[in-house]
Formats: structure tokens, sequence, C-alpha cells
């Protein structure tokens, strides 16, 4: 299991930021992600083994992409 944090300049709607995350063409083999939103932040909890886990550079680029996709304005930072 792996857990990635963000914080948001705007907030996000949960719904419209899964179907943002899930239309990505490159997720077709990513483990299970379970996010939570509360106001501006954002928890990610990647449900993988140690063997699969998920590198932090390409969940972020996966993860501002799709943000991106919802407001181009918004800015993520990570916690």
């Amino acid at each position: 299991m792996q857990r990635f944090m963000a914080e948001l300049s705007s907030p996000v709607g949960k719904v419209e930021f899964e179907r943002s995350w899930h239309s990505d063409p490159t997720l077709s083999h990513e483990p299970s992600v379970e996010f939570v939103f509360i106001g501006k932040t954002v928890s990610a909890v990647v449900h993988s083994d140690f063997a699969g886990q998920w590198s932090s550079a390409s969940f972020h680029g996966i993860f501002n992409a799709a943000i991106r996709r919802i407001n181009r304005g918004c800015n993520i930072r990570w916690l």
C-alpha cells in the first residue's frame, strides 16, 4: 500500500476528478486507487504489493494531468 497527499489551489469535485482520472489511457494496468477529498486536500491510497509499487513521479504526472483536464489553473502542492 502507498499513500500520496496533495493540496490543491482550488477545490475539485471527487466525481469529476475520478472521471478525468479514469479517462487517462496510460492507466490500463494501474492498481486500485482510493481517493479522499477534504476541501482542497486530496489523499490517495494505492492498493499494491511491494513489487507493484507505483513510482511517485509517474503517479504525480498522471494525477497532475487529471487535475489539469478539469482546471488548467489549479496548482498542486505535494505533501
